[in-house]
Protein backbone atom coordinates (compact mmCIF):
# COMPACT_ATOMS: atom_id res chain seq x y z
CA UNK A 1 0.00 0.00 0.00
CA UNK A 2 1.53 3.43 -0.81
CA UNK A 3 1.77 6.72 0.97
CA UNK A 4 2.80 10.04 -0.10
CA UNK A 5 4.83 12.09 1.87
CA UNK A 6 2.33 13.98 3.75
CA UNK A 7 0.49 10.83 4.78
CA UNK A 8 3.58 8.82 5.95
CA UNK A 9 4.67 11.96 8.13
CA UNK A 10 1.08 12.13 9.41
CA UNK A 11 1.37 8.62 10.13
CA UNK A 12 4.89 8.68 11.83
CA UNK A 13 3.86 11.42 13.97
CA UNK A 14 0.52 9.52 15.07
CA UNK A 15 1.69 6.39 15.50
CA UNK A 16 5.35 7.17 16.93
CA UNK A 17 6.22 7.46 20.81
CA UNK A 18 5.86 10.53 22.38
CA UNK A 19 9.39 10.71 23.05
CA UNK A 20 10.90 9.54 19.76
CA UNK A 21 10.66 11.78 16.81
CA UNK A 22 9.72 10.10 13.21
CA UNK A 23 13.42 11.05 12.35
CA UNK A 24 15.15 8.87 15.21
CA UNK A 25 12.59 6.24 14.89
CA UNK A 26 11.75 5.14 11.32
CA UNK A 27 14.88 6.50 9.92
CA UNK A 28 16.53 3.64 12.27
CA UNK A 29 14.77 0.92 10.48
CA UNK A 30 15.19 -0.77 7.50
CA UNK A 31 13.22 0.45 4.76
CA UNK A 32 10.74 -3.18 5.20
CA UNK A 33 10.02 -2.74 8.86
CA UNK A 34 9.25 0.86 8.14
CA UNK A 35 6.87 0.45 5.83
CA UNK A 36 5.51 -1.89 8.33
CA UNK A 37 5.17 0.29 11.06
CA UNK A 38 3.56 2.99 8.51
CA UNK A 39 1.47 0.43 7.51
CA UNK A 40 -0.39 -0.85 10.78
CA UNK A 41 -2.76 1.84 11.02
CA UNK A 42 -4.32 1.55 7.21
CA UNK A 43 -4.54 -1.79 8.00
CA UNK A 44 -6.29 -1.84 11.05
CA UNK A 45 -8.79 0.10 9.51
CA UNK A 46 -9.18 -1.75 6.60
CA UNK A 47 -10.12 -5.36 8.67
CA UNK A 48 -12.40 -2.81 10.60
CA UNK A 49 -14.59 -2.35 7.14
CA UNK A 50 -14.24 -5.93 6.35
CA UNK A 51 -12.97 -9.13 8.56
CA UNK A 52 -12.52 -11.09 5.16
CA UNK A 53 -9.98 -8.55 3.83
CA UNK A 54 -6.79 -10.15 2.94
CA UNK A 55 -3.58 -9.27 4.79
CA UNK A 56 -0.61 -7.98 2.80
CA UNK A 57 1.75 -10.36 1.48
CA UNK A 58 4.64 -9.96 4.23
CA UNK A 59 7.92 -10.04 2.46
CA UNK A 60 9.20 -13.11 1.48
CA UNK A 61 10.95 -15.69 3.66
CA UNK A 62 14.79 -15.94 3.15
CA UNK A 63 18.53 -17.21 4.59
CA UNK A 64 18.65 -17.05 8.50
CA UNK A 65 20.81 -14.56 7.75
CA UNK A 66 18.82 -11.82 6.28
CA UNK A 67 16.27 -12.73 8.49
CA UNK A 68 18.12 -11.90 11.66
CA UNK A 69 18.98 -8.98 9.62
CA UNK A 70 14.95 -8.10 9.38
CA UNK A 71 14.50 -8.77 12.99
CA UNK A 72 17.41 -6.85 14.14
CA UNK A 73 15.39 -4.02 12.92
CA UNK A 74 12.48 -5.19 13.78
CA UNK A 75 13.54 -4.76 17.59
CA UNK A 76 13.67 -1.52 17.74
CA UNK A 77 9.92 -1.31 17.27
CA UNK A 78 10.48 -2.46 21.39
CA UNK A 79 11.47 0.01 24.38
CA UNK A 80 13.23 -3.61 26.28
CA UNK A 81 15.97 -2.61 28.29
CA UNK A 82 19.23 -2.77 25.56
CA UNK A 83 20.90 -4.00 28.60
CA UNK A 84 18.31 -6.93 29.26
CA UNK A 85 18.02 -8.92 26.62
CA UNK A 86 15.14 -10.63 28.46
CA UNK A 87 14.75 -14.25 27.31
CA UNK A 88 11.36 -14.29 29.31
CA UNK A 89 8.74 -13.56 26.89
CA UNK A 90 7.18 -16.92 28.22
CA UNK A 91 6.25 -14.49 31.50
CA UNK A 92 5.29 -11.18 29.58
CA UNK A 93 6.33 -9.39 26.39
CA UNK A 94 6.81 -5.61 25.76
CA UNK A 95 4.58 -3.62 23.61
CA UNK A 96 5.58 -2.31 20.00
CA UNK A 97 6.00 1.41 20.08
CA UNK A 98 3.54 2.40 17.84
CA UNK A 99 0.97 -0.22 19.70
CA UNK A 100 2.44 1.55 22.72
CA UNK A 101 1.64 4.87 21.19
CA UNK A 102 -1.91 3.94 20.48
CA UNK A 103 -2.24 2.74 23.83
CA UNK A 104 -1.77 5.16 25.76
CA UNK A 105 -3.75 7.92 23.33
CA UNK A 106 -6.84 6.03 24.58
CA UNK A 107 -6.16 5.86 27.90
CA UNK A 108 -5.77 9.78 27.59
CA UNK A 109 -8.79 9.78 25.76
CA UNK A 110 -11.27 7.68 28.16
CA UNK A 111 -9.92 10.22 30.84
CA UNK A 112 -10.81 12.69 29.02
CA UNK A 113 -14.22 11.55 28.44
CA UNK A 114 -15.13 8.59 30.32
CA UNK A 115 -19.01 8.25 28.68
CA UNK A 116 -17.99 5.71 25.50
CA UNK A 117 -18.16 1.76 26.66
CA UNK A 118 -15.18 1.00 23.63
CA UNK A 119 -12.85 3.22 22.09
CA UNK A 120 -14.16 1.16 18.69
CA UNK A 121 -16.67 -1.29 18.33
CA UNK A 122 -15.93 -4.73 20.34
CA UNK A 123 -16.81 -6.49 17.40
CA UNK A 124 -14.21 -4.58 15.06
CA UNK A 125 -11.95 -5.63 17.88
CA UNK A 126 -12.98 -9.37 17.41
CA UNK A 127 -12.90 -9.14 13.96
CA UNK A 128 -8.87 -8.26 14.08
CA UNK A 129 -8.38 -10.90 16.17
CA UNK A 130 -10.36 -13.56 14.30
CA UNK A 131 -8.97 -12.79 11.10
CA UNK A 132 -5.50 -12.88 12.48
CA UNK A 133 -6.58 -16.20 14.57
CA UNK A 134 -8.09 -17.85 11.67
CA UNK A 135 -10.96 -17.98 13.17
CA UNK A 136 -14.83 -16.78 13.08
CA UNK A 137 -15.47 -13.69 14.31
CA UNK A 138 -18.50 -15.57 16.40
CA UNK A 139 -16.10 -17.95 17.55
CA UNK A 140 -13.41 -15.27 19.34
CA UNK A 141 -13.99 -13.46 22.37
CA UNK A 142 -12.06 -11.05 24.63
CA UNK A 143 -10.84 -12.25 28.10
CA UNK A 144 -8.51 -10.68 30.44
CA UNK A 145 -5.89 -13.49 30.56
CA UNK A 146 -5.55 -17.43 30.20
CA UNK A 147 -6.30 -18.23 33.34
CA UNK A 148 -9.21 -16.07 32.79
CA UNK A 149 -10.67 -18.04 29.69
CA UNK A 150 -9.49 -21.04 30.84
CA UNK A 151 -11.64 -20.90 34.23
CA UNK A 152 -14.88 -19.63 32.24
CA UNK A 153 -14.14 -22.34 29.70
CA UNK A 154 -13.79 -25.52 32.30
CA UNK A 155 -16.59 -23.77 34.40
CA UNK A 156 -18.76 -24.01 31.52
CA UNK A 157 -18.40 -27.94 30.36
CA UNK A 158 -22.12 -29.53 31.08
CA UNK A 159 -20.52 -31.71 33.59
CA UNK A 160 -22.00 -34.46 35.23
CA UNK A 161 -21.36 -36.53 38.57
CA UNK A 162 -18.75 -39.43 37.58
CA UNK A 163 -17.63 -37.47 34.37
CA UNK A 164 -13.74 -37.52 34.26
CA UNK A 165 -11.25 -34.80 32.56
CA UNK A 166 -7.95 -36.40 31.88
CA UNK A 167 -5.07 -33.60 31.97
CA UNK A 168 -1.40 -33.38 31.35
CA UNK A 169 0.92 -33.50 34.23
CA UNK A 170 2.02 -30.36 32.87
CA UNK A 171 -0.02 -27.52 33.67
CA UNK A 172 0.04 -24.47 34.61
CA UNK A 173 -0.75 -23.27 38.23
CA UNK A 174 -3.68 -21.22 37.79
CA UNK A 175 -4.90 -24.36 36.04
CA UNK A 176 -4.17 -27.05 38.68
CA UNK A 177 -6.42 -24.72 40.90
CA UNK A 178 -9.57 -24.29 38.30
CA UNK A 179 -9.39 -27.77 37.89
CA UNK A 180 -9.17 -28.63 41.50
CA UNK A 181 -12.19 -26.26 42.03
CA UNK A 182 -14.44 -27.73 39.09
CA UNK A 183 -13.81 -31.41 40.25
CA UNK A 184 -14.84 -30.57 43.68
CA UNK A 185 -17.92 -28.63 42.71
CA UNK A 186 -19.39 -31.27 39.79
CA UNK A 187 -18.22 -34.35 41.46
CA UNK A 188 -15.67 -34.83 38.50
CA UNK A 189 -12.62 -37.52 38.58
CA UNK A 190 -9.11 -35.46 37.42
CA UNK A 191 -6.85 -38.07 35.81
CA UNK A 192 -3.35 -37.36 34.26
CA UNK A 193 -1.17 -38.87 31.70
CA UNK A 194 2.81 -38.55 31.51
CA UNK A 195 4.13 -36.38 28.82
CA UNK A 196 7.32 -37.89 27.10
CA UNK A 197 10.49 -35.50 27.35
CA UNK A 198 12.98 -37.19 27.16
CA UNK A 199 15.31 -36.04 23.86
CA UNK A 200 14.04 -38.46 21.14
CA UNK A 201 10.14 -38.48 22.42
CA UNK A 202 7.82 -38.42 19.50
CA UNK A 203 4.51 -36.32 18.94
CA UNK A 204 3.30 -40.08 18.54
CA UNK A 205 4.34 -40.61 22.13
CA UNK A 206 2.95 -37.94 23.64
CA UNK A 207 -0.20 -38.46 22.22
CA UNK A 208 -0.10 -42.73 22.88
CA UNK A 209 0.39 -41.79 26.82
CA UNK A 210 -2.78 -39.90 26.54
CA UNK A 211 -4.86 -42.73 24.72
CA UNK A 212 -3.52 -45.08 27.68
CA UNK A 213 -5.71 -43.26 30.18
CA UNK A 214 -8.86 -42.39 28.13
CA UNK A 215 -11.48 -44.38 29.48
CA UNK A 216 -14.90 -44.76 27.34
CA UNK A 217 -17.91 -44.07 28.88
CA UNK A 218 -16.49 -41.92 31.62
CA UNK A 219 -13.28 -39.37 30.02
CA UNK A 220 -15.63 -36.55 29.23
CA UNK A 221 -12.22 -33.42 28.48
CA UNK A 222 -9.49 -33.45 27.66
CA UNK A 223 -7.26 -30.51 28.80
CA UNK A 224 -3.18 -30.01 28.32
CA UNK A 225 -1.35 -27.02 26.81
CA UNK A 226 0.14 -26.54 23.61
CA UNK A 227 3.04 -24.96 24.76
CA UNK A 228 3.78 -26.31 28.64
CA UNK A 229 4.97 -23.85 30.75
CA UNK A 230 7.06 -26.22 32.76
CA UNK A 231 9.64 -27.18 30.06
CA UNK A 232 8.13 -25.81 27.18
CA UNK A 233 7.50 -28.60 24.85
CA UNK A 234 4.37 -28.69 22.32
CA UNK A 235 1.70 -31.02 23.24
CA UNK A 236 0.89 -31.57 19.55
CA UNK A 237 -2.87 -29.86 19.29
CA UNK A 238 -4.13 -31.23 16.15
CA UNK A 239 -2.98 -34.57 16.74
CA UNK A 240 -4.70 -34.64 20.14
CA UNK A 241 -7.87 -33.21 18.69
CA UNK A 242 -7.78 -36.04 16.77
CA UNK A 243 -7.23 -38.89 19.36
CA UNK A 244 -10.42 -36.75 20.94
CA UNK A 245 -12.53 -36.88 18.26
CA UNK A 246 -12.10 -40.94 18.16
CA UNK A 247 -13.65 -41.51 21.26
CA UNK A 248 -15.85 -38.39 21.34
CA UNK A 249 -14.35 -36.07 23.88
CA UNK A 250 -14.32 -32.58 24.09
CA UNK A 251 -10.98 -30.68 23.93
CA UNK A 252 -9.53 -27.81 26.01
CA UNK A 253 -6.33 -26.17 25.42
CA UNK A 254 -4.19 -23.60 27.19
CA UNK A 255 -2.74 -22.01 24.36
CA UNK A 256 -0.96 -18.83 26.96
CA UNK A 257 2.40 -19.17 24.80
CA UNK A 258 0.56 -20.27 21.50
CA UNK A 259 -0.19 -16.89 20.01
CA UNK A 260 2.21 -14.84 18.80
CA UNK A 261 4.52 -17.94 18.59
CA UNK A 262 3.44 -19.76 16.28
CA UNK A 263 0.89 -19.17 13.05
CA UNK A 264 -2.17 -20.67 14.72
CA UNK A 265 -5.06 -20.86 12.39
CA UNK A 266 -7.54 -22.29 15.14
CA UNK A 267 -10.60 -23.61 13.06
CA UNK A 268 -7.71 -25.86 11.30
CA UNK A 269 -6.87 -27.25 14.92
CA UNK A 270 -9.65 -29.05 15.68
CA UNK A 271 -9.58 -27.94 19.37
CA UNK A 272 -13.53 -26.94 20.31
CA UNK A 273 -11.73 -24.50 23.48
CA UNK A 274 -9.16 -22.21 23.91
CA UNK A 275 -7.65 -19.98 26.59
CA UNK A 276 -4.92 -17.60 24.33
CA UNK A 277 -2.45 -14.80 26.07
CA UNK A 278 -2.64 -11.56 24.51
CA UNK A 279 -0.06 -10.24 26.50
CA UNK A 280 2.46 -12.80 26.37
CA UNK A 281 4.44 -13.55 23.09
CA UNK A 282 1.72 -11.63 21.20
CA UNK A 283 2.97 -8.65 23.15
CA UNK A 284 -0.32 -7.13 23.34
CA UNK A 285 -1.19 -5.09 27.00
CA UNK A 286 -1.19 -6.95 30.27
CA UNK A 287 -4.46 -8.42 31.35
CA UNK A 288 -5.81 -9.48 27.80
CA UNK A 289 -6.03 -12.38 26.56
CA UNK A 290 -8.23 -14.29 23.84
CA UNK A 291 -10.89 -16.83 24.04
CA UNK A 292 -11.95 -19.60 21.20
CA UNK A 293 -15.05 -21.21 21.20
CA UNK A 294 -15.35 -23.36 18.35
CA UNK A 295 -19.07 -22.41 17.38
CA UNK A 296 -19.33 -24.11 14.18
CA UNK A 297 -19.10 -27.81 12.35
CA UNK A 298 -14.79 -27.26 10.44
CA UNK A 299 -13.52 -29.48 7.96
CA UNK A 300 -11.12 -30.29 10.94
CA UNK A 301 -13.62 -30.87 13.41
CA UNK A 302 -16.89 -31.73 12.20
CA UNK A 303 -18.71 -33.14 15.17
CA UNK A 304 -21.45 -31.60 16.79
CA UNK A 305 -20.95 -28.68 19.11
CA UNK A 306 -20.69 -29.65 22.90
CA UNK A 307 -23.43 -28.15 25.31
CA UNK A 308 -21.62 -25.01 27.29
CA UNK A 309 -22.80 -22.86 30.41
CA UNK A 310 -21.78 -19.20 29.77
CA UNK A 311 -20.65 -17.95 33.17
CA UNK A 312 -20.36 -15.03 32.80
CA UNK A 313 -21.65 -12.47 30.32
CA UNK A 314 -24.16 -9.61 30.23
CA UNK A 315 -26.18 -10.92 27.14
CA UNK A 316 -29.70 -11.26 28.39
CA UNK A 317 -30.76 -13.30 25.63
CA UNK A 318 -28.55 -15.92 25.99
CA UNK A 319 -29.55 -19.44 26.30
CA UNK A 320 -29.35 -20.65 29.94
CA UNK A 321 -28.98 -24.27 29.06
CA UNK A 322 -25.83 -24.30 27.26
CA UNK A 323 -27.19 -24.73 23.92
CA UNK A 324 -26.29 -22.74 21.28
CA UNK A 325 -28.89 -21.74 18.55
CA UNK A 326 -27.95 -21.14 14.95
CA UNK A 327 -26.82 -17.89 14.63
CA UNK A 328 -25.61 -17.32 17.99
CA UNK A 329 -23.05 -14.71 18.47
CA UNK A 330 -20.99 -16.68 21.75
CA UNK A 331 -18.19 -14.61 21.73
CA UNK A 332 -20.21 -11.38 21.56
CA UNK A 333 -21.97 -12.86 24.98
CA UNK A 334 -19.03 -14.10 26.39
CA UNK A 335 -17.06 -10.42 25.88
CA UNK A 336 -19.81 -8.25 27.27
CA UNK A 337 -19.12 -8.38 31.10
CA UNK A 338 -19.61 -4.42 31.56
CA UNK A 339 -17.03 -1.78 31.38
CA UNK A 340 -13.86 -3.28 29.55
CA UNK A 341 -10.97 -2.22 29.15
CA UNK A 342 -11.32 -0.48 25.91
CA UNK A 343 -7.66 0.85 25.31
CA UNK A 344 -6.58 -2.61 26.37
CA UNK A 345 -8.84 -4.20 24.13
CA UNK A 346 -8.16 -2.07 21.10
CA UNK A 347 -4.06 -2.58 21.22
CA UNK A 348 -4.44 -6.30 21.52
CA UNK A 349 -6.65 -6.33 18.09
CA UNK A 350 -4.11 -3.58 16.57
CA UNK A 351 -0.77 -5.79 17.95
CA UNK A 352 -2.60 -8.57 16.22
CA UNK A 353 -2.75 -7.02 12.79
CA UNK A 354 0.65 -5.91 12.99
CA UNK A 355 1.87 -9.26 13.80
CA UNK A 356 0.02 -10.56 10.93
CA UNK A 357 1.22 -7.96 8.38
CA UNK A 358 4.61 -8.75 9.50
CA UNK A 359 3.28 -12.53 8.45
CA UNK A 360 3.34 -14.60 11.42
CA UNK A 361 4.80 -17.74 9.82
CA UNK A 362 8.11 -15.87 9.42
CA UNK A 363 7.84 -15.01 12.96
CA UNK A 364 7.34 -18.28 14.16
CA UNK A 365 10.24 -19.86 11.85
CA UNK A 366 12.25 -16.63 13.23
CA UNK A 367 11.62 -17.62 16.27
CA UNK A 368 12.22 -21.67 16.72
CA UNK A 369 15.22 -21.23 14.50
CA UNK A 370 17.16 -19.20 17.80
CA UNK A 371 15.14 -21.18 19.83
CA UNK A 372 17.03 -24.31 17.92
CA UNK A 373 20.45 -22.08 18.02
CA UNK A 374 20.41 -21.70 22.10
CA UNK A 375 19.73 -25.61 22.23
CA UNK A 376 22.59 -26.35 19.97
CA UNK A 377 24.79 -23.71 21.79
CA UNK A 378 23.75 -24.93 25.34
CA UNK A 379 24.53 -28.70 23.94
CA UNK A 380 28.08 -27.55 22.81
CA UNK A 381 28.59 -26.37 26.31
CA UNK A 382 27.25 -27.95 29.03
CA UNK A 383 26.92 -31.46 27.19
CA UNK A 384 23.89 -33.93 26.29
CA UNK A 385 22.61 -34.55 29.46
CA UNK A 386 21.65 -30.20 30.10
CA UNK A 387 18.65 -30.21 28.06
CA UNK A 388 15.40 -30.78 29.32
CA UNK A 389 13.00 -31.21 25.95
CA UNK A 390 12.28 -33.27 22.69
CA UNK A 391 15.05 -32.86 20.77
CA UNK A 392 14.61 -34.49 17.65
CA UNK A 393 10.63 -34.26 16.58
CA UNK A 394 10.07 -30.49 15.09
CA UNK A 395 6.40 -30.97 16.69
CA UNK A 396 7.66 -31.22 20.14
CA UNK A 397 9.23 -27.90 19.82
CA UNK A 398 8.72 -24.20 20.23
CA UNK A 399 10.61 -21.03 21.53
CA UNK A 400 11.07 -21.70 24.95
CA UNK A 401 14.05 -23.97 25.50
CA UNK A 402 14.23 -25.86 28.61
CA UNK A 403 17.73 -26.77 30.11
CA UNK A 404 20.07 -27.29 33.57
CA UNK A 405 24.07 -26.42 33.54
CA UNK A 406 24.39 -28.48 36.06
CA UNK A 407 26.04 -31.89 36.04
CA UNK A 408 25.83 -33.63 38.77
CA UNK A 409 22.35 -35.33 39.74
CA UNK A 410 22.83 -33.51 43.43
CA UNK A 411 22.95 -29.99 41.50
CA UNK A 412 20.29 -30.66 38.95
CA UNK A 413 17.70 -31.05 41.94
CA UNK A 414 18.93 -28.84 44.39
CA UNK A 415 16.13 -26.27 44.50
CA UNK A 416 18.52 -23.56 46.33
CA UNK A 417 21.12 -24.02 43.92
CA UNK A 418 18.25 -23.42 41.29
CA UNK A 419 17.11 -20.03 42.79
CA UNK A 420 20.80 -19.17 43.22
CA UNK A 421 21.44 -19.49 39.82
CA UNK A 422 18.37 -17.80 38.18
CA UNK A 423 18.65 -14.53 40.74
CA UNK A 424 22.87 -14.06 39.82
CA UNK A 425 21.92 -14.57 35.77
CA UNK A 426 19.91 -11.42 36.17
CA UNK A 427 21.71 -9.80 38.94
CA UNK A 428 25.13 -10.55 37.03
CA UNK A 429 24.32 -10.39 33.57
CA UNK A 430 20.72 -8.56 32.95
CA UNK A 431 19.29 -12.52 31.84
CA UNK A 432 15.56 -12.82 33.14
CA UNK A 433 14.90 -16.33 32.70
CA UNK A 434 11.53 -18.83 34.04
CA UNK A 435 12.79 -21.75 36.71
CA UNK A 436 11.36 -24.68 38.27
CA UNK A 437 7.93 -26.46 38.29
CA UNK A 438 4.74 -27.27 39.83
CA UNK A 439 6.20 -30.11 42.45
CA UNK A 440 4.12 -31.53 44.46
CA UNK A 441 1.68 -28.69 44.75
CA UNK A 442 0.08 -29.90 41.27
CA UNK A 443 -2.46 -32.41 41.45
CA UNK A 444 -0.99 -34.98 43.30
CA UNK A 445 -0.84 -33.25 46.68
CA UNK A 446 -0.86 -35.12 50.69
CA UNK A 447 -2.37 -36.75 51.63
CA UNK A 448 -1.44 -38.84 48.68
CA UNK A 449 1.26 -40.93 49.31
CA UNK A 450 2.66 -40.39 45.81
CA UNK A 451 3.33 -36.71 46.42
CA UNK A 452 6.46 -37.23 48.32
CA UNK A 453 8.04 -38.35 45.22
CA UNK A 454 8.48 -34.23 43.97
CA UNK A 455 10.83 -32.17 45.43
CA UNK A 456 10.79 -28.58 45.55
CA UNK A 457 10.74 -26.94 41.51
CA UNK A 458 10.48 -30.22 40.08
CA UNK A 459 8.31 -30.97 36.66
CA UNK A 460 5.65 -33.22 38.44
CA UNK A 461 5.86 -36.09 35.53
CA UNK A 462 4.53 -39.35 35.46
CA UNK A 463 5.78 -42.61 33.52
CA UNK A 464 3.61 -42.56 29.93
CA UNK A 465 3.15 -45.95 30.17
CA UNK A 466 2.89 -47.14 34.06
CA UNK A 467 1.48 -43.74 35.30
CA UNK A 468 4.47 -43.71 38.15
CA UNK A 469 5.69 -40.55 39.36
CA UNK A 470 8.74 -39.23 37.39
CA UNK A 471 9.76 -36.11 38.48
CA UNK A 472 12.11 -34.05 36.20
CA UNK A 473 15.28 -32.37 37.12
CA UNK A 474 14.90 -28.85 37.94
CA UNK A 475 14.14 -26.56 34.43
CA UNK A 476 15.26 -23.05 33.03
CA UNK A 477 13.70 -21.54 31.05
CA UNK A 478 15.20 -19.46 28.46
CA UNK A 479 12.12 -17.95 25.53
CA UNK A 480 13.69 -16.65 22.56
CA UNK A 481 11.61 -13.45 21.64
CA UNK A 482 11.94 -12.09 18.31
CA UNK A 483 13.87 -8.83 19.00
CA UNK A 484 16.88 -11.48 19.90
CA UNK A 485 19.64 -12.10 17.72
CA UNK A 486 22.13 -15.13 17.49
CA UNK A 487 25.07 -12.98 18.83
CA UNK A 488 22.33 -12.49 22.25
CA UNK A 489 22.20 -16.30 22.83
CA UNK A 490 25.63 -16.78 22.41
CA UNK A 491 26.06 -13.97 25.22
CA UNK A 492 23.44 -15.86 27.59
CA UNK A 493 25.06 -18.80 27.30
CA UNK A 494 28.70 -17.45 28.36
CA UNK A 495 27.00 -15.49 31.19
CA UNK A 496 25.36 -19.52 32.39
CA UNK A 497 28.71 -20.68 32.60
CA UNK A 498 30.36 -17.91 34.38
CA UNK A 499 27.59 -18.83 36.89
CA UNK A 500 28.03 -22.24 37.00
CA UNK A 501 31.50 -21.69 38.06
CA UNK A 502 31.26 -18.80 40.35
CA UNK A 503 28.51 -21.50 41.92
CA UNK A 504 30.38 -24.43 42.32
Amino acid sequence: MDYDGKEKKILAEKYSNADITRRNFLGTLSAGVAATMLMMPTISSALSKDATSALPVPPSIGPFSTEQAFFAEFARAFTIDPRNRYLAAAQKGSMPIPIMKRYKEGLDQIARDPFPVYLEPSEETRKKIARCYGANTDEIAIARNTTDAISMILSGIDWKPGDELLTSTMEYPNCVATMLRVATRFGVTIRQFGVPMHPTATAEEVVESARRQIRPGKTKVIFFSAITQSNGQMIPPRRMAKLARQFGLITVVDGAHYGGMFDPKLNETGIDFWGISGHKWQCGPGGTGILYVRNGQHSANPAPLPRFHIIRSGELDAPLDGSRPADFDIGNALSIYGFPESADWRALGEVCVLWGVIGRERIQNYILTLADYLRQRLIARFGDNCMLQPLKDPELKSGIVAFTPFAGRSQRRDSKLAEAFQERIFKEHLFHIGMGGLDSRGLTRAPSSEAAAFFSHCIPNRHPVTNAPEPSDIPFRASTGPWLTRQDIDVFVDACEDIVKKLG
